[in-house]
């Protein structure tokens, strides 16, 4: 049953969005968790060197003196050990170079590092001291390097040079690794949640069947009172001709034997597929046009104009006897819901791309304004909710028009527009 498919199908869509939101919210906030806790080491220890006049310090005396912020206390606090361990000073690979006032170089510290000499640390030094910002991060030789610049108030400057490439890998390796993680977890649960969702859905699914059931029951039962009622009605106008009570009796008959035709084949409606249906190569102009035919009558009667603006001889793969239900479905809510002395338009084009036809029904309405028009294809639901027994209906037409259209494979959508609402059907 295509509905019940459409069930499955969203109770995973709705089931998979969820843990994707959840997943990916998580692995976001430990990413960034991680990013800010690097990218602060990084700078609590090239801002401690700086400090301590391009030399790193010792340990508990960055413990001591660093100054942490909040933000540093709840990353950083606990890595102790990355400051207090004997072997911390020569963990830390980095070199400084010191300018004079006059920009002559007059020191440069690369004890701590094996990836310089000399001159090349200068060399990449003065690059990074000409640099706008004041610090950031530079590559060289797959290495990452951060780099802080350092200026006094005698013209003189300090730049510092961190080997920042482990800080940056586990960066990257988490974001890696979230990314592996987090899509396994969504292709397991939704593995798990196709294979579980026909438990999950057949609660519901046993509901519909027993709905369906018990209305095309309850229909038949009701046809047989419904019908002896009619003759007994019909009889006495016979008997007794004519009157004001026996018209209201045949009138209300007909009005339950159409809303009982129309719950019976509205639950079978919802039982059919593609394979209940006959394709070929209709001539939809052909059917529209019968269809406006058989209710042109019914309009001039209530005083409103048909217009059909229908292109002769177009042909699409459809089945006929759909195709003239949409327009009769569409025809009755436009004659039945037209303004009074209103107009209604029946249009038929092709597609302006690609092979099909596109078909609109509009009528003047005045009163659909603040309208809620995502809802006119609800079953039962009726925008005129005063539930007006002048306008007969039972908010079941729009609903079948389109699981017609659904089995056609095409599209049907209403719009609302300077006092006219339109319904657009694309085959």
């Amino acid at each position: 049953m295509s509905m019940i498919k459409k069930m499955h199908r969203k109770f995973i869509l709705a089931g998979t969005a969820a843990v994707i939101i959840i997943v990916v919210g998580a692995l976001a906030v430990l990413n960034a968790i991680v990013y800010m806790h690097e990218i602060r080491e990084i700078d609590w220890i090239i801002t401690s060197i700086a400090e301590n006049d391009g030399t790193l310090p010792d340990g508990r005396q960055i413990h001591r003196d660093a100054g942490w912020s909040a933000v540093d206390k709840v990353l950083l606090d606990g890595d102790d050990w990355i400051s207090s361990t004997p072997d911390f000073l020569y963990q830390v690979r980095y070199f400084s170079v010191y300018w004079d006032a006059d920009q002559t170089v007059s020191r440069v510290d690369i004890s701590h590092t094996a990836a310089f000499d000399a001159s090349s640390a200068i060399v990449y030094a003065d690059m990074a001291s000409r640099l706008s910002s004041d610090k950031g991060f530079l590559n060289k030789d797959k290495a990452v390097y951060a780099y802080l610049r350092k200026d006094y108030p005698d013209g003189s400057r300090l730049l510092i040079v961190l080997d920042s490439t482990k800080n940056i890998m586990s960066i990257n390796h988490m974001l890696r690794y979230s990314f592996w993680f987090g899509l396994i977890v969504i292709v397991l649960y939704v593995i798990i949640l196709a294979a579980l969702s026909s438990l999950a859905v057949r609660p519901f699914v046993r509901n519909m069947e027993n709905q369906k059931r018990f209305i095309t029951n309850a229909g038949h039962e009701l046809k047989t009172p419904i019908a002896i009622i009619s003759a007994n009605a019909e009889t006495i106008e016979m008997l007794n001709g004519k009157s004001q009570w026996t018209d209201n009796i045949l009138k209300q008959v007909r009005r339950q034997s159409q809303l009982i035709n129309d719950l019976i084949m509205l639950a079978k409606r919802g039982e059919r597929s593609r394979a209940d249906i006959t394709l070929q190569d209709i001539d939809i102009s052909h059917e529209i046009q019968s269809a406006v035919q058989s209710f042109d009558a019914l309009a001039k009667d209530q005083g409103k104009m048909l217009v059909p603006r229908i292109k002769e001889g177009i042909h699409v793969v459809a089945d006929q006897r759909c195709v003239y239900e949409i327009a009769s479905i569409l025809l009755d809510n436009a004659v039945k819901y037209c303004d009074e002395a209103g107009t209604i338009t029946v249009t038929l084009t092709t597609k302006k791309i690609g092979k099909g036809a596109v078909l609109t029904v509009s009528n003047d309405f005045a009163g659909g304004k603040g309208v809620d028009y995502t809802r006119f294809f609800e079953r039962f639901y009726r925008g005129d909710e005063s539930h007006s027994s002048a306008k007969a209906g039972y908010g079941i037409g729009l609903s079948m028009a389109e699981e017609l259209v659904r089995l056609l494979k095409g599209s049907i959508n209403v719009s609302y527009k300077n006092g006219v609402i339109t319904f657009t059907v694309t085959l």
